[in-house]
């Protein structure tokens, strides 16, 4: 994923955090989650060059409702939040209504 698609899919989770949204986000696995809490946007732990790198920015939401299970364990829900990072990144992200945010096209 290049690095303009993945900004635009933190402003449009920033978005969502700005306005209290919720979302229906999808994976590629078929897993679909509706969530209330974002914590917007915010800088990793790891540096560049650390083992454990994986980009600058992720963003997670929390208050996890599964809609619809996956068919793997690819994406981790951890006390109903999911992080959101280069390492995960949904398929779609709407809002309730259907809006269509993001999606990954790729």
């Amino acid at each position: 994923m290049n690095n303009e698609k993945y900004l635009a899919l933190m402003s449009a989770l920033n978005y969502c955090y700005d306005n209290e949204k919720q979302l229906t986000i999808n994976w590629n696995n078929g897993l679909i989650v509706s969530c209330t809490s974002i914590t917007g946007e915010y800088e990793t732990d790891t540096e560049p060059g650390d083992e454990d790198y994986i980009g600058e920015y992720a963003a997670a939401v929390g208050d996890v409702e599964v809609l619809q299970p996956g068919t793997d364990n690819s994406v981790e829900i951890y006390n109903d939040c999911i992080e959101i990072s280069l390492k995960c990144i949904p398929e779609k992200v709407s809002l309730e209504d259907g809006t269509v945010l993001w999606e990954n096209n790729d």
